[in-house]
């Protein structure tokens, strides 16, 4: 009994022990799975970084077994070949057929390369997509000897290769310009003793292009000795407060030439690391310079011619007076006391006489106006253009009546800077022109408007687009002219009618243009024959001193 007893407990320390080293053991291998299911988690977690770090950065990975020919691609890589779906296992012809054929020889050869030297390698060439389409990639790999395969990846650099071949056209466009254009450009950074000059500086200078080294020093040696001091004072004063400067001033070239330039530049913070630079540009302005001077001369020249041609004009009618005059004088004695002793042909030659010594009264009293406005007087003060045309039609109130004429004004009360006693002229002289050229069989009628624009508002190529200024209108009924005289009509002696229909000199509205112009203003007419005519005055509120 003690013997079975025994057996027995025996038996259940065994099955005991047993039982503790398998629970030890499941302990044991739960544990292991556990570790192995976080290290997969792990592993997942890390591919999918991977996977999303290929397509931000376009980079695809692959790996070609050497001895079985295997090919594997990662999903991006799939993308950056173009390819829609990644069912599909890849081999060595696809590999070869996606590399552009221009490039498959290189590649081929970097690849063996590796392979022979058990080395690494990168290439940059062209890929052509299932749809035809070309990119550029930047190929890098190794081969890994224990396994004998390659392993690489192929990043898409299309957009980066774009980039720089738009920065290279746009550095050849720039030098080109500046070639044209006689202008090169510097930098002359904070703490540093040279400059950096682009090609066309040294060109502009005399020297071939990199040949020397610039810094300031250097740099003076340069600049013409009669405008060095202008030249260091303007650059010392601009260097020290760190503002932009522009300077005028001449080079002495190697050969002893000497140009003129032009030198502007700003103090401009550059780069990521808090630098300040001076970037400049220096002109060749030589040509310029020279059309300035001969310009000049021109101009002096032209002044000159005029002020004679004006003094003549003066002098010629104001000398023609006297006799005038005197032929009148004579004339009316020659009527008064001899008239009732003439026959009737005697006194039709002494009427002549007299209308055509009138009408050479007229066009003197014109020339002398023409010339004094010619002259200039530009005293300009604030006037009302309504004061000044009510001033006008009180003047031709007798002329008005006479005509039986219907005149409207419609202005708005601004101030405009002007010379009152010009402006009247004018006014006279348009307002006059609509009173005489009437149809005779209808009540003439002239309305007067005005309204103020500015020049952007007004199709004038010539006028200040931020100028305001008054548009004044004067709009009859009379007979009216072709269109294509409403330019001609301006020019001083122009004539469109006969003195037999209607009197006059043919100066009234080359006087009208003259003050226009004295006014820095514009004037035009706008016609149509028997449909009457608008003269449009533009004058600018305030004159530009």
């Amino acid at each position: 009994m003690l013997l079975v007893v025994t057996v027995i407990f025996i038996g259940l320390l065994t099955l005991g022990y047993f039982l503790f080293r398998s629970m030890s053991v499941v302990r044991g291998l739960r544990d292991e799975v556990a570790a192995l299911q976080n290290q997969n988690k792990y592993l997942l977690e890390r591919v999918e970084v991977l996977n999303l770090a290929e397509r931000i950065t376009h980079l695809g990975s692959w790996e070609i077994f050497v001895e079985s020919g295997q090919v594997k691609w990662s999903e991006e890589l799939y993308k950056v070949y173009g390819f829609k779906n990644d069912d599909f296992l890849p081999d060595t012809f696809i590999n070869e057929q996606v590399v552009a054929p221009e490039y498959r020889e290189k590649v081929s050869k970097e690849l063996k390369s590796a392979i022979a030297n058990k080395t690494s390698f990168a290439v940059e060439y062209q890929i052509v997509q299932p749809s035809g389409a070309r990119k550029y990639v930047l190929g890098q790999g190794f081969y890994v000897e224990g396994e004998d395969k390659l392993v690489g990846t192929i990043q898409d650099i299309t957009e980066l290769k774009e980039a720089v071949l738009k920065l290279r056209i746009n550095e050849s466009l720039l030098r080109e310009a500046e070639m044209v254009s006689h202008s090169g450009s510097w930098e002359w950074i904070d703490g540093k003793e040279f400059i950096l000059w682009s090609d066309e500086m040294y060109n502009i200078h005399g020297f071939l292009p990199h040949s020397i080294f610039v810094n300031f020093s250097f740099y003076k040696g340069l600049v013409h000795e009669d405008d060095l001091p202008l030249f260091m004072e303007n650059f010392y004063k601009a260097k020290k407060d760190k503002i932009a400067f522009k300077i005028n001033y001449r080079i002495v070239l190697p050969s002893g030439e000497i140009r003129h330039v032009l030198t502007t530049a700003e103090h401009k913070l550059i780069g990521l690391n808090d630098n300040y630079a001076y970037i400049g540009n220096t002109q060749d302005v030589t040509q310029l310079r020279e059309a300035q001077v001969q310009l000049e001369e021109k101009v002096v020249e032209l002044n000159r011619s005029n002020q004679d041609l004006e003094q003549f004009a003066y002098v010629a009618s104001h000398d023609l007076q006297e006799p005038l005059r005197k032929i009148q004088a004579f004339g009316d004695r020659l009527k008064d006391k001899y008239g009732e002793q003439m026959n009737v042909e005697a006194q039709d030659y002494i009427s002549r006489m007299r209308s055509a010594s009138e009408r050479m009264r007229a066009l003197i009293d014109d020339l002398l106006a023409f010339s004094k406005l010619t002259r200039g007087n530009k005293s300009f003060s604030k006037l009302k253009l309504g004061d000044i045309v009510r001033k006008t039609l009180s003047d031709l109130d007798f002329t008005i009546e006479l005509k039986k004429a219907i005149v409207t004004i419609d202005f708005e009360e601004d101030e405009i800077e002007g010379v009152e006693s010009q402006l009247m002229q004018l006014f006279q002289n348009l307002i006059g022109n609509s009173l005489k050229f009437t149809n005779q069989n209808e009540v003439p009628g002239i309305a007067i408007s005005c309204i103020t624009k500015y020049g952007h508002e007004m199709n004038i190529p010539e006028i200040n687009k931020n100028q305001l200024y008054c548009v004044v209108e004067v709009k009859d009924n009379g007979i009216g002219f072709e269109t294509e005289d409403a330019l001609k009509i301006f020019d001083i002696f122009h004539r469109l009618h006969s003195r037999v229909d209607y009197e006059g000199t043919g100066i009234g509205l080359a006087i009208c243009k003259r003050i226009t112009d004295n006014h820095s203003g514009f004037i035009f007419a706008e016609s149509k024959p028997g449909e009457g005519a608008t003269f449009v005055v533009i004058l600018p509120k305030k004159q530009n001193k």
